[in-house]
């Protein structure tokens, strides 16, 4: 009995410890900020970020959005951005709404290592709320080119999409590569992509002050 207290005891303060050591990163690396090298060229393009504080979209305007990626995605004529957002897929498919969220759901996705999906969502006009930060053409392409990796593709090479699950008429699910943990967030998403092409952002972020804070 003794042996089974004193292994409890243990494993409580490991779990503690390590909850512990995990809020300390996420309120202090926001702060933190990665390194980026300088990259040459005219800066003529411009990326958006949203953050619904919870969740950070990378968000793109239709036109420089390469036309056999477009082919690809399901949206709206008229549809003038496209948002892009990767997360857990059972967080996203089972809570629509903050109210409907399970505990079962949330442990899942944030400490086992589970299937993902990307969110697509159609916008008309750039927000006032939304960070932007300037790109040149070679970050634009690096940019689209990480986020059409993330989608998980059929046998012909196209993103597969999950019918008939979005929030509104004009957002999409699609099937996403990785998986879901309290490490690899749907806000880690947005900074990795950011971190790729240079553009300034935290070290590491689990929420989005990492990422909005940095942008115009």
């Amino acid at each position: 009995m003794r042996m089974i207290l004193r292994t409890g005891k243990w494993v409580g303060l490991i779990i503690l410890s390590f909850l512990l050591l995990y809020m300390l990163a996420f309120l202090v690396s926001p702060y933190i900020p990665a390194y980026t090298s300088k990259r040459s060229g005219d800066k003529t393009k411009r990326l958006y970020v949203s953050d619904n504080g919870v969740h950070c979209d990378i968000i793109l305007p239709i036109e420089d959005i390469p036309a056999e990626l477009l082919e690809e995605l399901t949206y709206h004529a008229g549809t003038q951005y496209l948002a892009f957002g990767w997360g857990d897929k059972g967080f996203y498919l089972d809570t629509p709404t903050w109210a409907e969220l399970r505990v079962s759901v949330a442990l899942k996705a944030m400490f086992l290592p589970s299937p993902t999906a990307m969110h697509l969502t159609e916008h008309d006009e750039v927000l006032e709320k939304w960070g932007r930060a300037d790109l040149t053409e070679e970050q634009l392409s690096e940019l689209i080119e990480y986020i059409r990796s993330s989608f998980r593709l059929d046998e012909q090479g196209r993103p597969i999409l999950i019918p008939n699950r979005g929030y509104t008429p004009r957002d999409q699910f699609y099937e996403a590569l990785g998986n879901y943990s309290c490490f690899k967030t749907c806000n880690r998403w947005v900074n990795r992509g950011l971190q790729k092409i240079d553009v300034k952002t935290a070290i590491w972020t689990a929420s989005g002050k990492g990422i909005m804070r940095y942008l115009d």
